[in-house]
């Protein structure tokens, strides 16, 4: 009985520390890592999550953008993404995440900067930049307590 207690005690003590682990960055380099990993890994939904609210909206004006297209159009980036035109009209921005990362992961300007090691952060408010050692920044930006990919600028 007694260990059971003891097992029961450190449950409760452990509880608050394990539900207050952060969810997301909290630090602009912290944020480049996990975009780093998002890329490396081709996480698609890791990758969502790094992104900012903003870019995640600016994503979602380009998928509306290709449920308008027509056909002709949407038959042409079918055969060069390698996806399904139907697939294109209705991508969510994970699936836009996927993509990117499977057509382009090597070829951005993203996946390239992510390949360096931070050289500088210059913090200003609630906006950062990331630079790295080929001289390429990336932007980020503080949501809550959590710093997010912002992909203004791209």
């Amino acid at each position: 009985m007694p260990v059971l207690k003891s097992v029961w005690l450190l449950f409760l003590l452990a509880a608050p520390l394990v539900s207050c682990s952060p969810r997301a960055a909290l630090t602009p380099q912290a944020a480049f890592h996990g975009l780093r990993s998002a890329f490396r890994y081709s996480d698609a939904s890791s990758l969502e999550k790094q992104l900012s609210r903003e870019s995640v909206n600016r994503i979602r004006r380009m998928t509306a953008l290709f449920s308008r297209m027509d056909e002709r159009q949407l038959e042409s980036l079918s055969k060069k993404f390698g996806v399904p035109a139907a697939k294109l009209r209705s991508l969510s921005v994970r699936d836009y995440c996927a993509l990117s990362l499977a057509v382009g992961r090597d070829k951005s300007a993203i996946g390239a900067a992510t390949r360096y090691e931070i050289v500088g952060v210059h913090r200003k408010g609630r906006r950062a930049v990331v630079r790295v050692e080929n001289g390429m920044e990336l932007a980020f930006v503080k949501e809550g307590p959590y710093w997010k990919f912002d992909m203004d600028g791209l």
